[in-house]
């Protein structure tokens, strides 16, 4: 078991560092790409009609799902490897094994809380498929919480959630990498006083 941390001046070895970097930049990337989604991308759907917004949905979706499931292992494992090579006692410890559970919990958040939104937003995109785009007419009769437009708002507020979880495991992350406060250990540093002082 290595080192709780180590010495300002002491060479981190490179096996930490790339994990360190794997860990903090899929995570980091993987927050962001799903909070542009809900902050950039949404607003930007929902000035669409129906046919087009849904269409348009689908592309983002798709996108998403090749990419996150790969950033999320990507750093479940960097930041479980780092926690291997860590004291358990330590506080980096802690904070990278926090991160190993969190990334992963967002396929089950995925699943119980969004699965459904996005069946019906994929449900839309396929019946929509054929409509005109511009067809502003097209959900005529449709209730009002069923419309593209509605399901997409409702998306978009669960993918921010889903950004905010993976945002809390990449500040993991970053701070168990910058804490040094256990790399120098204070507990045989004691002052001298009187004429013994130097030794």
């Amino acid at each position: 078991m290595a080192a709780a941390g180590y010495l300002f001046n002491e060479r981190v070895p490179s096996g930490i560092l790339i994990a360190q970097a794997v860990g903090i930049t899929t995570s980091v990337f993987l927050a962001g790409q799903n909070a542009a989604f809900s902050y950039a991308t949404v607003p930007a759907l929902l000035e669409a009609p129906a046919p087009l917004a849904a269409r348009q949905w689908k592309k983002v979706f798709d996108l998403g799902k090749k990419v996150g499931p790969i950033l999320a292992v990507a750093g479940t494992i960097a930041t479980g490897y780092l926690a291997s090579q860590q004291d358990t006692s330590s506080l980096p410890f802690k904070l990278n094994l926090a991160a190993t559970i969190i990334f992963p919990s967002i396929i089950p958040y995925t699943l119980a809380f969004m699965k459904p939104t996005n069946n019906k937003l994929l449900s839309k995109a396929d019946s929509l498929a054929s409509t005109e785009l511009s067809n502003k007419a097209a959900e005529a009769g449709v209730t009002q919480s069923e419309t593209v437009h509605a399901l997409l708002d409702k998306w978009a507020t669960l993918n921010l959630a889903r950004a905010l979880i993976t945002c809390v495991g990449a500040l993991c992350a970053v701070w168990a990498a910058i804490d040094k406060r256990e790399a120098v250990g204070f507990s045989k540093a004691a002052l001298k006083t009187g004429a013994n002082r130097m030794g």
